[in-house]
């Protein structure tokens, strides 16, 4: 049987913009045996791939010697027909030289740095260029990578999303909370950089709970800012299963949510609102309705290589302006 191997050890989100390709090359191939290989911070989302002819294994994001290592014996010890380079990493384009396989990879132009190095393209069987220093906005991540990977057109393959994640106990036994609610995801370093005190993000949320029912989340981790969340609202604690929510209230914070359960709060939302990144990429790939938050300091072309296919997608640049924002968010739901 033949054998094809997809480098995809990136973050969330970043997977979320291959997931077109990835499904392209499983259904192109539904008799040859595939591995791809993701990130450990994905490993909660193995369930998209739960495919009889996939496997699925891990590397860190950031690969140490030993890693580098361990991937270049596979490599060289396997017979992969063609290997997909998705997360341009300089160490994947030089494995040409050390077999056979058809490379497939999406490359970089950036003014500030290229990858890979001119002469390592000629070693490439196909390649797409990422030029971020391209003003157009017709060709996205997502969509350079799909015509990578596919041989027909995207409406011809079937939604890969055909698998449920496994929830955790706390989320199904709570899962009457999860209707008719907005999803908000707060970033403290994105809030804080640009002018927002706790206090002022705290009378955000319950301006908007006033009209809606909300579910907030924040950045997995131990953060002084969680105390607050914490004592303010209704909550669920995924650290250690703690079940404190209070169904008179509009806001409900799930502290530390694990990936899996995250997914399945997206996929049961009616809108998501967050700094640019895994939840708002998630939540476009699923069609919900977005309101993606950009840094001030954002890259004018991130506009064009992160521009998702959905039709209910808009975004605005945070500023400190608190009825500014309280307005925009307003007359985008």
């Amino acid at each position: 049987m033949n054998k094809i191997l997809i480098l995809k050890n990136d973050r969330v989100g970043d997977l979320f913009n291959s997931l077109d390709g990835i499904n392209a090359i499983i259904q192109d191939n539904p008799n040859t045996k595939i591995e791809i290989i993701l990130s450990q911070i994905s490993h909660k989302l193995n369930f998209l791939f739960d495919i009889s002819n996939v496997t699925v294994t891990f590397l860190p994001y950031h690969l140490r010697i030993l890693d580098k290592l361990k991937l270049f014996f596979k490599i060289l010890n396997n017979s992969f027909e063609k290997i997909y380079i998705l997360s341009p990493k300089n160490f994947y384009f030089y494995l040409p030289f050390f077999c056979k396989s058809k490379f497939y990879a999406i490359t970089i132009i950036n003014s500030n740095k290229s990858r890979p190095l001119n002469f390592l393209l000629k070693k490439l069987f196909k390649y797409k260029v990422n030029n971020r220093d391209d003003k157009r906005i017709d060709d996205n991540i997502g969509s350079l990578i799909f015509d990578l990977c596919s041989s027909k057109k995207l409406s011809s393959y079937k939604n890969i999303l055909s698998h449920s994640p496994q929830c955790s106990n706390l989320f199904q036994s709570n899962i009457s909370l999860f209707k008719n609610f907005i999803h908000i995801h707060y970033k403290d370093y994105i809030f804080k950089k640009n002018g927002w005190s706790h206090s002022s993000f705290l009378k955000l949320i319950n301006k908007l709970s006033l009209k809606n029912k909300i579910i907030l989340t924040s950045d997995f981790g131990n953060f002084d800012y969680h105390k607050i969340f914490l004592s303010n609202f209704s909550y669920l604690d995924f650290d250690n299963s703690t079940d404190k929510t209070d169904l008179k209230k509009n806001v409900h914070y799930l502290h530390n949510i694990n990936t899996s359960d995250l997914f399945k709060l997206i996929s049961l939302s009616k809108t998501v609102i967050s700094p640019h990144g895994a939840m708002t990429v998630m939540a476009s790939y699923l069609q919900k309705k977005v309101i993606d938050i950009f840094d001030v300091n954002i890259n004018i072309n991130a506009f064009r290589e992160f521009k998702p296919r959905n039709d209910n997608y808009n975004f605005f640049i945070i500023k400190s302006n608190f009825e500014k924002i309280l307005f925009k968010i307003n007359k985008f739901l």
